[in-house]
């Protein structure tokens, strides 16, 4: 039995429902249990207002260390007992909503540096597509779910402040041997399950490509999951977004694709430009 969890990425910003609603979803789809994993960073801000510049004698310098260690400690205690609060609340949403087994853990250091410690572990990681520091400066990819893309091995799924219940989902395909495993990594997982898909190419057009298409569509429908296919030309990006739109797609499916197209929407500037446009949550498979 696969005892792997769903790592579900929560700070306190407005996110963090959708995320704990959208990793309930896939728990109940996948059958595994949930981790709520809460950051704190190491680097805790100094309190505000004091001025700590100047010359100024070794007692005093000592007495001034000591003041910002305990306010430091202060600071961790305090984030701690917030951070379990927050928790709580999201497991207890979790449970209600169904979830067999959702269990918590707070951490200190960089999220992404707790998920690659965690990724032996990790069936999927559920993230917030902007946390408190990207809604703060008013970014509108947070930098940690870029940086989390770049650094798993693992799907990572992004949603937006607001989840649905996906129902039918997008799946870029190229044809390449990734974007085939991709197809069967959808084949093997019961994330799937009870929803229709639609396989999307974007490129010149071939017989070649439009036979592989069609093979996977085919493959995925006889499976149990009912799936179109539609190749089109112009710009990866601006056909993604009339794809989702045209097919009423609410999931957006992509893999980690190497040496193609692909490979600059989600590894390069066009990602932002991408996630920015569309409110769906978005998937990438390893």
């Amino acid at each position: 039995m696969d005892e792997r969890k769903i790592i579900a990425c929560v700070d306190r910003s407005q996110y963090s429902i959708a995320v704990a609603d959208c990793a309930s979803w896939v728990s109940k789809q996948i059958k595994a249990p949930i981790e709520f994993l809460h950051v704190i960073d190491r680097h805790l801000e100094q309190a505000e207002g004091e001025d700590h510049s100047g010359a100024i004698g070794f007692g005093a310098q000592e007495n001034l260390m000591n003041k910002l260690v305990m306010s430091d400690s202060e600071k961790t205690k305090v984030a701690k007992s917030r951070g379990r609060l927050f928790l709580n609340g999201l497991r207890e949403r979790a449970i209600e909503d169904g979830v067999a087994q959702a269990d918590s853990r707070i951490r200190h250091g960089t999220l992404v540096d707790c998920l690659l410690e965690l990724q032996d572990d990790t069936r999927i990681a559920i993230i917030g597509r902007r946390g408190e520091t990207s809604v703060a400066s008013n970014r509108d990819i947070g930098r940690t779910f870029e940086a989390a893309v770049r650094a798993l091995n693992k799907p990572v799924l992004g949603v937006h402040e607001q989840f649905k219940i996906p129902e039918r989902f997008l799946f870029a395909f190229d044809g390449s041997a990734v974007s085939k495993r991709g197809v069967e990594t959808v084949l093997q997982s019961q994330l799937f399950k009870g929803l229709k898909g639609t396989l999307l190419m974007c490129g010149e057009k071939s017989s070649s490509g439009i036979k592989l298409l069609e093979e996977a569509a085919q493959t995925l429908t006889d499976s149990g999951i009912p799936t179109e296919f539609n190749h089109v030309q112009g710009d990866v990006v601006t056909q993604m977004l009339k794809g989702l739109e045209i097919h009423q797609a609410d999931m957006l499916v992509m893999g980690a694709y190497t040496h193609s197209p692909l490979r600059k929407l989600f590894l390069g500037s066009k990602t932002e430009d991408m996630l920015r446009a569309t409110k769906v949550p978005a998937l990438l498979l390893r």
